[in-house]
């Protein structure tokens, strides 16, 4: 199928999915099976897996400044033991948490630094259950405006379509995916996805068919599914074609894409 020469995929050829190569694969969190969720440990596990990058999640601490963190409360990742709201505490009080096996959350800097120093690539999710999005897109703007060849080893994305749009208008070195999952009625096939600013589409794997994902392809967009934990599924998504599959698991991805050859 012939993809449109100018559309995303064009303008972001290291994101695409190469003609004869397999998918990449990216550690949703980094590797959360093995290691702690959103921590530099299973960033560096992801990795030594071989996996091409990681999916992480940043949101705003009290003080401003950028977290790796899923949940807006430190509940689910510390067994119950701390239900603080992230936003109610600075980065020393967060330098302070245990979010599993000793981990503490790292920062958007320390990922970055991390990735750079790694050669990996980061899926950086902005969660939209934030105080203000606007400080959010600030500063994670700001923290790109220091990263060279971002469009190359950096890619956004939000499940909030305003958000997605500001992103996509604030900037043009780095592609935007729009993030939909199966429980969004009206939303899940990512209406206008290039009306709002969008490089791409990430959506939940159990939207996937070739009837989905051909039109997407069709105009160029990027397609990076999850999460894909399971190798059958994962080989089928690499058979529609999709650009890269975001897994809590992904040497095991790996190796049963390898397999396949």
């Amino acid at each position: 199928m012939r993809h449109a020469p100018l559309g995303p995929r064009g303008r972001y050829p290291t994101w695409a999915r190469r003609a004869g190569h397999r998918p990449l694969v990216l550690g949703h969190r980094g590797a959360r099976r093995a290691a702690p969720e959103n921590t530099l440990r299973a960033f560096e596990l992801a990795a030594r897996q071989g996996a091409d990058g990681v999916e992480l999640d940043v949101r705003l601490a009290g003080d401003g400044s950028l977290v790796i963190l899923h949940d807006r409360t430190l509940a689910r990742t510390t067994g119950g033991r701390d239900p603080r709201d992230v936003e109610r505490l600075d980065r020393a009080a967060l330098d302070r948490v245990d979010v599993g096996e000793g981990e503490r959350p790292p920062t958007l800097m320390d990922a970055l630094r991390w990735a750079r120093e790694r050669d990996q690539r980061l899926d950086i999710e902005l969660k939209h259950d934030v105080s203000s999005r606007l400080a959010l897109l600030q500063g994670v703007l700001q923290a790109l405006a220091q990263e060279r060849d971002a469009g190359d080893r950096l890619l956004l994305s939000s499940f909030d379509p305003l958000l997605v749009t500001a992103l996509a208008r604030a900037q043009r070195q780095v592609p935007v995916a729009w993030l939909v999952h199966a429980g969004q009625r009206w939303l899940r096939s990512a209406p206008g996805w290039r009306a709002v600013g969008a490089s791409g589409v990430n959506p939940e794997a159990a939207l996937l068919t070739e009837d989905y994902v051909a039109p997407l392809r069709a105009r160029g967009a990027l397609v990076y599914v999850w999460t894909v934990n399971e190798p059958a599924v994962a080989r089928t998504l690499a058979r529609l074609g999709v650009d890269g599959l975001i897994s809590d698991a992904p040497g095991a991805l790996l190796a049963a894409l390898t397999a396949d050859g």
